[in-house]
């Protein structure tokens, strides 16, 4: 079983016993771990899940490797992701165009179980670091999840964009997501029901704002409590 509280690893890998493998191997030495077997589904799961890392196949199916990272470092949610690479091919051009598409790190397969959590554990210091030497302070971002033409929802989306001119915009960010058949799948299960507030801070897994959003005193309350800088006043 994965260890309560480690990093959450995106493990993409097409060929089943690999992935299977890799996934125990990566519970076993602490991570959770989430699984995808194509490009597409990466993208969309890095996306929903915010990832600590993601350990990357290169040629995966439907969307590559190279592509899905491409995709993943294109995207303000996702670009700061550590991506670690692997590929069956040793060749410096696949390497190159790895680091090209924005991979963090590179393997070549066979992978080497000890190397793989070294790498892991690399990355993620390094974007640590990177971050602290940055000095911006964290981050938020909220992602209000609504049904069309719903009252609750038109309700809690209007109470959260008033609210938002309580906090600094340069630290703050609303994303408002329609829920619509195209929604991908680990998207629904997380939320389950309309409308749902979900707040990531420095691109970390995101968190339900609980109690009554249709509440303006509670999800005020509750954005306060989760640490969202207020907006500075001119004198």
């Amino acid at each position: 079983m994965a260890a309560e509280g480690g990093l959450l690893v995106l493990l993409v890998e097409d060929t089943l016993d690999t992935l299977e493998a890799f996934t125990h191997f990566l519970q076993s030495a602490g991570f959770r771990v989430e699984t995808a077997t194509n490009g597409r589904q990466a993208v969309e799961m890095a996306r929903a899940l915010r990832p600590d890392v993601i350990v990357m196949d290169l040629a995966l199916p439907e969307v590559d490797g190279w592509e899905a990272t491409h995709q993943i470092k294109s995207d303000p949610l996702t670009r700061h992701t550590p991506v670690v690479a692997f590929t069956g091919h040793a060749f410096q051009q696949s390497k190159e165009s790895a680091r090209q598409a924005g991979c963090d790190a590179f393997l070549v397969k066979p992978l080497d179980p000890a190397v793989l959590v070294s790498e892991i554990h690399r990355v993620v210091e390094v974007r640590r670091q990177t971050r602290a030497l940055a000095g911006t302070g964290s981050r938020y971002d909220l992602f209000l999840y609504v049904s069309p033409g719903s009252a609750p929802s038109l309700a809690a989306r209007r109470i959260v964009e008033q609210l938002l001119s309580e906090f600094d915009p340069s630290a703050v960010r609303l994303e408002i997501r329609e829920v619509s058949p195209l929604l991908s799948k680990v998207e629904a299960d997380r939320i389950g029901f309309t409308p749902t507030l979900l707040l990531s801070r420095d691109g970390e897994t995101p968190e339900r704002i609980t109690g009554d959003l249709a509440d303006a005193t509670n999800v005020e309350q509750r954005l306060r409590d989760a640490g969202l800088p207020p907006r500075r006043r001119k004198d």
